[in-house]
């Protein structure tokens, strides 16, 4: 890694070098003829992220056009039936031209300051004879994915459960998707590190623990609780590695009747991923990467197309990742792998999807409970680990699903989605109670043991869609029928008796034994649902009305001791409805929409651990105004969610009491606001207030957990005197959150910087490009979140280098 780094940064003097001696020559010659020389140099050389659409050859000049701010000028009948692949890759405006003219007979000429397109001269073709393209239609590609908004960050459209993939401006919901170059660019390592751009979502768990939890508009969203295609309970149970996926899709609010019942429900949002697919440029991508301590890796990503009409496409991923992290006595691996398969035709098209994770953490930082009646003792130092180098995580997973889909005609398509998981996980750790504070001076009494447990989903979705014509009013209808099974086990056994620790000084105990009996079934949840969706559009599509239902069915089996003890079967019908107002570049919104979810289960902390507490429905309300600027967008989205709330009381025990309501107004924005730089982020306001609660107690007070105020600003600056240079940089901040339900405990705000910058370039015709990122610049110490009685520690700084060559 250092030789690539000497490596770059002799080019980039060479390339200054040679900057300089021109602009002297030029100097010489006169003022006039040096403004002109730098100009045009600079303009030749300048390196732009083109994303232009697969298509008919008129599209992508157009698009090239565009995201280079240059006039070109050609004949309609010259480009007339000619078609080009997608061209997606950062180059200059002449090499951009030359490749997507290389197979059409024509050619780019300079002509008194202007670009025209021409034939090429009859030497330079294969042959004389004009050519004919034969371009048959063919049915929606399982890889069309919505087209990257300006920059790139963000898509312009992203999955709406099942009405499909919606324009994120004419959608009447707060909304996001992610692409994976924003993926790439970000190099991250987990699922966390990409939507925590957004303010109102959080990581709520330790960088380097066990698994990772997000809190949307301040309600916990888990793992086991994010899709893929549309199908819950396919991923990794505790962290969830975004390699395989091209598409992280944010859905804000209760999102029940657009995604259909969740394990444990959604309250305040949604996450879908989607799966990475082949495309018709083929794909030769490896990634090397570096993370300190010690950590390195290699990631490999294949794609091809082949067949008539390109009707087959591969997609294969691979990644392998181990090393030291930049926590004391802990260290990390990750291995990983997916393969892709899709056919797409006139009518039908099909997908395959299966996935592997394997991943070991030893010494990983494990969330901290605490008592109550004391002030919460300040943060250690998060490059110090009070945890053994024996306490470990290690799981495996892995799922395959299978989609099919035909369009009979625009009225009516047909699809059915299929999928299987399965997982085993074990711990070693400080035990069932887990690492308790018992006072501020970081005093905590600890009993080690282990937990070994596993899990079994089989679920599908089975749904038709369509587009009718009512007179003057169009309509986009869905109707689905999903069902979802998941059964699981798990044991836990205590190793040693308790003992005491200190989370600032925590020696490293000698590694005792622990043996496990059989494991016990523990969980049995069956969800089922009817959903119907229409979306009528007034006034030429600017009046958008969506309206839907779902019927939605809960069965949960209550267990003791491996035995199911009794079981609740709950139902409900959960309402949407929604309007949104096309009004020039402006988009006006309102929604109310409802959401069935499982009750909360008790922690392995609890007294009561693993006891389910009755379902519950959560209930939204919001309006907004989204402007689509062209280049960028900007959103105002303001909110209200309730949902009766649970806490673990002064017997340990997690029980219902009251409702957490939290009301927040959202500001955001994405895309290029000028030429060179691209913004992702915004800031969100939260009020997380308690009522209902018993005898009014607590009425009034903040919910746990939930900053006031979250910031979060990324922000990409191209420096044009280095082509192909970037400066990266990102800010988040957050206010204090309270700890306990009568405000007494709580941990302090934080605010965080993290810096990096990417190089791209061409080596021999090959796409290469250079990053480094830097977590935490300052090493601020902090607490990052807490939630449901633990808090959890932050990140140290951290140096993230990569080097990614397409060949």
């Amino acid at each position: 890694m250092q030789a690539s780094t000497i490596r770059k940064k002799s080019t980039l003097k060479r390339q200054l070098s040679h900057a300089l001696h021109a602009a002297l020559l030029t100097g010489l010659a006169g003022s006039l003829t040096l403004a002109s020389a730098v100009t045009a140099y600079a303009e030749e050389s300048k390196v732009y992220d083109f994303q232009l659409p697969g298509g008919k050859l008129a599209d992508a000049l157009n698009a090239l056009a565009r995201q280079s701010a240059v006039t070109l000028t050609f004949d309609a009948a010259q480009v007339q039936g000619k078609s080009v692949p997608a061209l997606k890759k950062q180059l200059t405006r002449e090499q951009a031209l030359q490749q997507l003219l290389k197979d059409t007979g024509l050619q780019a000429r300079s002509v008194n300051g202007a670009t025209i397109i021409v034939p090429r001269p009859l030497s330079q073709h294969t042959d004389t004879l004009p050519e004919v393209a034969v371009q048959a239609s063919r049915g929606q590609s399982p890889s069309d994915l919505p087209a990257p908004f300006a920059g790139g960050q963000v898509a312009k459209a992203s999955r709406m459960g099942i009405l499909g993939n919606v324009d994120i401006f004419k959608t009447p919901f707060s909304s996001q998707s992610f692409t994976e170059e924003f993926v790439l660019d970000q190099q991250a390592r987990r699922l966390a590190d990409i939507v925590a751009v957004d303010p109102s979502v959080r990581s709520a768990m330790a960088e380097y623990g066990d698994s990772e939890t997000y809190h949307i508009r301040g309600f916990p969203l888990f793992t086991n609780q994010v899709g893929i295609n549309g199908l819950y309970g396919m991923t990794e149970l505790r962290r969830i590695a975004p390699d395989f996926y091209e598409r992280v899709d944010v859905l804000k609010g209760p999102a029940s009747m657009l995604n259909g019942s969740s394990p444990f429900g959604v309250t305040g949002g949604n996450i879908n991923l989607v799966s990475k697919r082949a495309a018709d440029t083929p794909l030769n991508r490896f990634t090397a990467s570096y993370i300190s301590d010690s950590q390195f890796g290699g990631h490999l990503d294949l794609g091809r197309r082949f067949g008539e009409d390109n009707a087959w496409g591969v997609r294969l991923n691979a990644l392998a990742r181990e090393g030291d992290t930049p926590i004391s006595r802990q260290s990390d691996r990750m291995y990983i792998g997916s393969l892709a398969v899709d056919y797409r035709g006139e009518k039908l098209t099909a997908s395959l999807d299966i996935a592997s994770q394997d991943r070991l953490t030893k010494g990983y930082s494990a969330n901290i409970v605490y008592n109550s009646g004391f002030a919460l003792p300040r943060a250690p130092q998060n490059d110090k680990n009070f945890v053994n180098d024996w306490e470990f995580f290690r799981g495996d997973s892995n799922y395959w699903m299978t989609k099919v889909e035909y369009e009979f005609d625009p009225a009516l398509t047909a699809y059915l989605t299929y999928g299987q998981a399965r997982g085993n996980e074990e711990y070693f750790y400080a035990g069932s109670q887990g690492r308790r504070i018992i006072n501020s001076a970081g005093d905590f009494t600890a009993r080690a043991g282990g937990y070994t447990g596993w899990y079994e989903v089989a679920t599908y979705e089975l749904g038709v869609r369509g587009q009718l014509q009512l007179g003057s009013v169009s309509n986009n209808y869905a109707l689905t029928y999903t069902d979802f099974d998941r059964t699981a086990g798990g044991l836990t056994v205590n190793a040693i008796p308790q003992y005491t620790g200190n989370i600032y000084q925590s020696p490293n105990l000698p590694k005792p034994t622990v043996n496990y009996g059989p494991i016990p079934q523990n969980g049995d949840l069956q969800l089922h649902s009817v959903g119907l969706v229409n979306t009528f559009g007034f006034l030429q599509d600017n009046l958008l009305l969506t309206v839907g239902a779902r019927h939605q069915s809960l069965y949960s089996g209550i267990f003791a001791s491996g035995v199911k003890a009794d079981a609740y079967d709950e139902s409900r019908v959960t309402p949407t409805a929604a309007l949104l107002a096309k009004l020039g570049d402006y988009s006006v919104y309102g929604n109310y929409s409802e959401g069935l979810s499982q009750g909360a289960v008790a922690p392995n902390t609890a007294a009561n651990a693993g006891e389910s507490l009755p379902p519950f429905v959560t209930k939204q309300q919001e309006v907004g105004v989204k402007y689509n600027a062209g280049t960028f967008g900007v959103t105002a989205a303001v909110f209200q969610i309730t949902q009766p709330s649970s806490f673990t009381n002064a017997a340990n025990r997690l029980v219902a009491d009251g409702e957490q309501r939290n009301r927040g107004l959202e500001l955001s924005t994405f895309g290029q606001p000028f030429s060179g730089v691209r913004l992702l982020g915004g800031v969100t306001f939260i009020d997380p207030e308690q009522t209902k609660t018993q005898s009014g107690l607590n009425d009034g007070k903040d919910a746990v957990g939930v900053p006031k105020i979250s910031v979060v600003i990324n922000g990409e600056y191209d420096i044009f005197a280095v082509p192909g240079l970037t400066l990266t940089g990102r800010i988040s901040g957050f206010s204090e959150a309270q700890a306990d339900i009568a405000n007494t405990q709580s941990i302090p705000g934080w605010t965080t910087f993290d810096a990096g910058a990417r190089y791209a370039t061409q080596i021999s015709g090959n796409k290469l490009t250079f990053r480094a990122n830097i977590i935490n610049l300052a090493n601020k110490d902090y607490w990052n979140s807490v939630s449901r009685s633990f808090i959890t520690m932050g990140a140290p700084r951290t140096a993230l280098i990569s080097a990614t060559v397409d060949f």
